[in-house]
């Protein structure tokens, strides 16, 4: 028996609505389903194909369920019936909620929310036909230590609203960081999409110029990107060759870094290290520095006092966000690494490490494609519990090795097509309460025309899910960031402009506002219990 791992333990199914249980047997096999106390019989078709709708139910559980194809016996356990919602997007939706705990940390203490669940729908990139069946996937529960791993959009969304209905909740997971809309689109729907789109842009009088980055696509490349990632074998080729690269990047870098060689993060500096030191700051850009865009790898360093009641004592070492990668110690042990530059740096720093009196904190700044950048408006201190040292200012930084940027890397995942194939297609008929997204930013280039990739992304997954499907989609929070270019008419502002008017052109659907939760220098907010929130007010007005 074929069938898709999202019928398995734990499953939480739509309250209210018919269900469809579906898999692939032999050929002409006689299926009995059972679902509390229900039976139902069906005959596999000639392609060995069947599927049952279970009886529309209200919230409860947990129930069990077996499936019996002749050859083998499936019994599904510890089912609930509630509100299964789709969670689509990109790094704001697949967010953890371990990356909020800055915010939440005492409120998360103990959670125990059994009866929400989440499913995480495979990660992988696909072209070509979509698939039929889940490649993986499993139930989690909102449980320590499980819950750290949820969307943290979703999580909040569903604490808030069972604490409020008691009604099971399911999250079925379908974001990716870095993702445009155009993932989440089917083949044809994408190229009609861009059709339709260079006629709009000629009626406006506006340019069909491409001019995407790497991993980009536009209306006028469309047809090119997906034609090419469909040949055989051209997207593992493409992966192997820039993983080689990637690695033979970092094994020079290795190989020339003065740090690495000399230890430089087992002792404080010296004088005589110091003479080809300089001076930076705590946070800021190293534009206008001697750094300037200088790549290879940085090491810098700070001396801080530790009070004799804080010696021996475990803390927390924050470091905002450090551009792009780094190796953290503190007195010479190595306290955290990060591959790349958007996660905040929280460090555990264990007991016993830090002693009464001089300490020394390292860290190697790796800067592959970026610019060098202790990131600002972002905590930069050494915690204890509520007592904290600041660790802005001056520090000492030295040139341990110049290379040529590593290059680009393409992301597959936030091609057309490529999440639509293996995340959205293969739960069609999975009866959701409602689709939440959250997305847009990696498609602020070409702000003018998502108003009409969204209205069409919504069309498909209505064809897909229920023509009378709710969705909720959040609104672009205000952001400077990278891709500022001027006040008031940036790519994000009409971004914004254009997912106001999208909201408009269909029914039943709701836009979250956004724009007060953003940090103008953090593309990924914390604040996603508030996100969370709005999130619940607006599915509550379209069940109304």
């Amino acid at each position: 028996m074929r069938i898709s791992p999202i019928y398995s333990d734990g499953m939480i199914i739509e309250r209210n609505r018919e269900n469809i249980v579906e898999a692939v047997s032999k050929p002409g096999a006689e299926i009995e389903v059972i679902f509390d106390g229900e039976s139902f019989a069906v005959k596999a078709g000639d392609d060995g194909k069947w599927s049952v709708k279970l009886s529309a139910r209200p919230a409860g559980g947990p129930f069990t369920m077996t499936i019996n194809d002749g050859e083998e016996v499936l019994t599904v356990s510890d089912i609930y019936v509630g509100d299964v919602i789709l969670l689509a997007g990109q790094s704001n939706m697949e967010l953890p909620v371990c990356r909020t705990l800055d915010l939440y940390k005492k409120d998360l203490e103990g959670v125990n929310y059994p009866q929400i669940r989440m499913f995480q729908l495979p990660k992988e990139a696909s072209f070509g036909e979509p698939d039929e069946i889940l490649r993986s996937g499993s139930w989690i529960k909102a449980t320590l230590p499980a819950v750290m791993d949820f969307s943290a959009v979703g999580f909040y969304f569903a604490q808030k609203k069972f604490d409020e209905d008691g009604v099971p909740v399911g999250l079925v997971h379908a974001a990716v960081g870095g993702t445009h809309i155009e993932a989440f689109m089917s083949e044809e729907k994408v190229i009609e999409a861009g059709r339709m789109n260079r006629i709009r842009a000629v009626r406006a009088g506006r340019s069909l110029e491409c001019t995407c980055l790497p991993n980009d696509s536009c209306k006028m490349c469309y047809e090119e990107i997906i034609e090419r990632d469909k040949k055989p074998g051209f997207v593992e080729e493409t992966v192997r060759a820039e993983m080689s690269d990637m690695m033979k990047w970092f094994e020079k870098l290795g190989r020339d870094d003065y740090g690495v060689r000399g230890n430089w993060q087992d002792h404080e500096w010296n004088e005589e290290e110091l003479k080809d030191a300089f001076v930076v700051d705590v946070p800021s850009s190293w534009i206008n520095i001697p750094l300037g865009k200088m790549k290879g790898s940085v090491w810098v360093q700070r001396t801080i006092d530790i009070p004799e009641e804080f010696a021996g004592k475990a803390a927390q070492l924050r470091l905002g966000t450090i551009v792009d990668a780094d190796d953290t110690y503190v007195n010479g042990t190595l306290v955290g690494h990060t591959d790349y530059f958007y996660p905040p740096r929280r460090y555990d720093v264990p007991e016993g490490l830090l002693k009464a009196g001089r300490n020394v904190i390292t860290v190697r700044v790796i800067i592959n494609n970026n610019v060098g950048e202790f990131k600002t408006e972002m905590p930069y201190c050494l915690k204890f519990g509520d007592d904290e040292i600041s660790l802005e200012g001056k520090w000492f930084a030295r040139i341990a090795a110049v290379e040529k940027p590593m290059g680009g890397q393409t992301f597959f995942f936030w091609h057309p097509t490529s999440l639509y194939n293996t995340m959205i297609y293969p739960v069609r008929n999975i009866s959701f309460g409602a689709i939440f997204f959250y997305q847009g930013e990696s498609n602020t280039r070409y702000p003018d025309d998502f108003e009409f990739l969204m209205v069409d992304m919504i069309d498909e997954f209505r064809s897909l899910f229920g023509e009378d499907t709710p969705f909720v989609f959040a609104e672009l929070p205000d952001f400077e960031g990278e891709t500022w270019e001027q006040p008031g008419d940036d790519g994000w502002n009409r971004m914004r402009r254009s997912q106001r008017r999208a909201a408009k052109t269909r029914d039943n659907v709701e836009m979250v506002l956004m724009y007060d939760l953003g940090q103008r220098n953090e593309i990924h907010t914390q604040n996603k219990k508030l996100v969370g929130a709005r999130f619940l007010e607006a599915y509550k007005k379209l069940q109304q």
